[in-house]
Formats: C-alpha cells, sequence, structure tokens
C-alpha cells in the first residue's frame, strides 16, 4: 500500500533482468499517486521533466524509498541535487559489472559532494553471474574500504527451479 510506479520497463537489456520480458521498454505514467516506496526500475532513464514531476510531488513524503535503486550509470549532478530535497533515509545504487566501477564511483563521488553521508550510500552487488570470486570480493572490499554499505545479490537464472541452487562456472559450490 505504501508503494507507487512513476514509470515502468528499462533501456536497459541485461540479461540477468526479467524487467525487460515482464514489462518492456521504458514509458513514463502520467497518472500515479505520491507514495514513499518508489518501485520505477529505472527513473533516471526518465525524461529530466518527468524526473522533475516525480521529485516535486515527492517532496512533501518522509522517507522516500527508490526501492529498486538507480541506475549509477545516468545519475547528473542534477538529478543529486533534485535528490537532495527529498527525505531519503539512504540512496541506492547497483554494481552489476566490474566494467561499472568508474560509474559506480562517478555516482557516490557526487551523492557525497551533495552532501549525502556515506553511511546513507547503499549498493547492490550482483555476484555469481558472469564475475569470479575475485571480481566479487574487489568490489565488496571496494566499497567498504570506501565506507559504503554493499548489499550482495546473489545471481539468479529467470528459469530456476529452486532459490540459490544455481553455480556460475567460475564460482564453486562453497565459494
Amino acid at each position: 500500500p505504501n508503494a507507487t510506479f512513476t514509470s515502468r520497463g528499462c533501456i536497459r537489456k541485461c540479461e540477468f533482468c526479467a524487467v525487460p520480458k515482464i514489462e518492456g521498454d521504458l514509458r513514463e505514467l502520467q497518472d500515479w499517486e505520491p507514495k514513499p516506496i518508489v518501485c520505477d526500475n529505472n527513473l533516471l532513464a526518465c525524461s529530466r521533466k518527468h524526473f522533475d514531476i516525480v521529485i516535486d510531488r515527492l517532496k512533501p513524503i518522509k522517507g522516500v524509498d527508490f526501492n529498486q535503486g538507480l541506475d549509477a550509470r545516468l545519475l547528473t549532478d542534477h538529478h543529486v541535487s533534485r535528490l537532495a530535497e527529498l527525505h531519503i533515509p539512504q540512496i541506492r545504487f547497483s554494481w552489476d559489472f566490474m566494467a561499472e566501477e568508474s560509474a559506480v564511483m562517478s555516482a557516490i563521488e557526487r551523492c557525497l559532494k551533495a552532501g549525502f553521508p556515506k553511511s546513507r550510500i547503499h549498493l547492490y552487488v550482483l555476484f555469481g553471474f558472469k564475475d569470479t570470486p575475485g571480481d566479487a570480493l574487489y568490489c565488496f572490499e571496494t566499497l567498504q574500504n570506501l565506507g559504503i554499505k554493499p548489499n550482495p545479490m546473489r545471481y539468479q537464472p529467470l528459469d530456476t527451479p529452486h532459490k540459490n541452487s544455481y553455480i556460475s562456472p567460475n564460482w564453486t559450490a562453497r565459494e
């Protein structure tokens, strides 16, 4: 009851993600009710006009939570300055591939510069997809060394019959 969508779909076609199959391409919704939990899959891919409308309509709400995380690759200074206008207990991004490191670090720097404390910056970190245990450890340790809380997200194939049963070819069951 406290959740809303201001957009559906995503511009990305990540192999590991069900959003393109379930929701399709990104589309901005015109009629949505402002609520504290925003479940958009890629709000930052929306137009600047839509993003600004979302921020303006969420301003009166305390504890706004962009539940799905924000796309660090798309974060701009404009986004950060507008997000800073909200009462948000935490800001979340994802780090799905090693190649996204510079975008993730840039997003963290932008948030810190805008006044978000490290304790309020969190990252979903995908592991067990096309990475190695060393890659995952690097991501976790890099974030922890910055004082940023990583949230490990174990990869699950979309057609897996049992939760946590899949083991990537680069990993062992023990790892």
